[in-house]
C-alpha cells in the first residue's frame, strides 16, 4: 500500500469521524489532553475544537460541575473501558443530561495510545420524560421521545378534545366525612380516572378540587382524538359503577361524576412563569367544555356539537335542548352519549 493509499485511508477515517452525530474526542492517556475533537462535539458543548485541542480535558470542561474525571482516569486505568453512563450535570446554571462513554485506542504498533470518549446529549429527551411523565401514558412518551408524534411544547394554537369529570355534591360528602377519608375517596378516584385517560392516550391536564381535565390531541395529535375522548368517557363511567357496587358492599357512600367534552382550537404548550410552567390547555374551547360538564347530572356525558360530529358514525347519542352557559350569548347544543353503535 503506497502513501497516497495510506492518505486516503487517514481522510476517509477523517470525515467519518467529522460527520459523526455523536461527540467523539481522543484523549492522550499521560497527561489527558485533548487530540481531535469532532464537530458533534463542538456543537454538544458549544466549544471550538481550536480551544479545546492541546489542552487538558479538566480545563476544557472546568465550567461543567458533577463531571467525575477522577473516576474517569481510575476505570480507564484499571479496566481500560467505561461502558456507557449518564451524568446529570450543571453547565452554566443550566441542568444537562450526558451519555458518555470511554474506550481505549491504539496505535499502529497495537499499543495503548490514549482514550475516545464518545459523548451524547439527552437533555431533550431528559426534558420530555421529567415533563410529560406523569401526564400521558407511557405509549405517548415513547411516540414524542421516538419522533412519530409532532411534540409542540410551545405556547401556540392547537385543534384538541377537552373532557372534564367532575364528582357531583362532593362538597357535601367532604363536610360530612373526615379529611383522611376524603383524601383516600379522591386518591382512589384520582388513579381510576387517570389510568383510563392514560389508555387513550389522554394527557392529564390537571386537577381542579374533585374535578380532572384532559386533553386529546396534544402534545401528539391523532386522527381519533374525539373518538378516544368519548371513549375514555364511557369508560369511566362504566369504573364509576363498577367502584360504586364496590362501596355499597362495604356500607359506603356511592359518587356519581357528570361528564363534559368539547372540540375547538386552544393555545397549548408549557404556559406560567420563569419560576414554574405547566404544559397546559387555554381558550374559550376549554371554557365551553366545562360549562357543559356543570349541565351534565352524575353519570351523563354531555358532549358539543363539534365533538359529535367526529363521533357519530362510532358512537350513539341523543340530542338535547341547548343550554345557555355563562360567558356566552348564544345557547350551546349538547348531546348525551348513550352508547357505541351497533355494527
Amino acid at each position: 500500500m503506497d502513501s497516497g493509499d495510506l492518505e486516503d485511508i487517514r481522510q476517509m477515517s477523517e470525515n467519518i469521524i467529522q460527520s459523526m452525530t455523536s461527540g467523539l474526542m481522543f484523549i492522550e492517556s499521560r497527561n489527558y489532553t485533548i487530540v481531535k475533537f469532532n464537530k458533534a462535539m463542538e456543537n454538544i458543548n458549544g466549544i471550538p475544537a481550536e480551544k479545546a485541542i492541546g489542552k487538558k480535558i479538566e480545563d476544557v470542561f472546568s465550567h461543567i460541575e458533577g463531571l467525575p474525571f477522577d473516576m474517569f482516569y481510575k476505570v480507564m486505568k484499571d479496566f481500560g473501558r467505561l461502558e456507557r453512563t449518564k451524568f446529570k450535570l450543571i453547565d452554566n446554571g443550566n441542568v444537562i443530561h450526558r451519555y458518555i462513554k470511554g474506550d481505549t485506542y491504539f496505535n499502529q504498533n497495537g499499543e495503548p495510545a490514549g482514550y475516545l470518549v464518545i459523548v451524547d446529549d439527552a437533555t431533550e429527551t431528559e426534558f420530555v420524560k421529567e415533563s410529560f411523565g406523569k401526564y400521558v401514558a407511557r405509549q405517548v412518551v415513547e411516540k414524542i421521545l421516538s419522533g412519530k408524534g409532532q411534540m409542540r411544547l410551545h405556547g401556540e394554537r392547537q385543534y384538541v378534545t377537552v373532557l372534564f369529570a367532575d364528582v357531583r355534591g362532593f362538597t357535601k360528602l367532604a363536610e360530612e366525612r373526615e379529611p383522611e377519608d376524603v383524601v383516600a375517596l379522591l386518591n382512589r378516584y384520582f388513579n381510576m380516572v387517570v389510568d383510563i385517560i392514560f389508555k387513550y392516550e389522554g394527557t392529564l391536564d390537571k386537577f381542579i378540587g374533585d374535578n380532572v381535565m384532559a386533553v386529546f390531541g396534544a402534545p401528539i395529535k391523532s386522527d381519533n382524538d374525539e373518538e378516544r375522548a368519548v371513549m375514555a368517557a364511557m369508560e369511566i363511567q362504566s369504573e364509576i359503577e363498577r367502584f360504586n357496587m364496590e362501596r355499597k358492599l362495604n356500607n359506603e357512600e356511592v359518587i356519581s361524576v357528570g361528564i363534559g367534552i368539547n372540540t375547538g382550537e386552544a393555545v397549548v404548550g408549557n404556559i406560567g412563569s420563569e419560576k414554574r410552567m405547566d404544559y397546559t390547555v387555554i381558550g374559550d374551547t376549554v371554557n365551553v367544555a366545562d360549562r357543559i360538564q356543570a349541565a351534565a347530572s352524575g353519570g351523563e356525558i354531555l358532549i358539543s356539537t363539534l365533538t359529535y360530529k367526529e363521533i357519530k358514525d362510532t358512537i350513539t347519542c341523543r340530542k338535547l335542548p341547548p343550554i345557555t352557559v355563562k360567558g356566552r350569548q348564544k345557547p350551546i347544543h349538547i348531546f348525551k352519549v348513550t352508547g357505541i353503535s351497533k355494527p
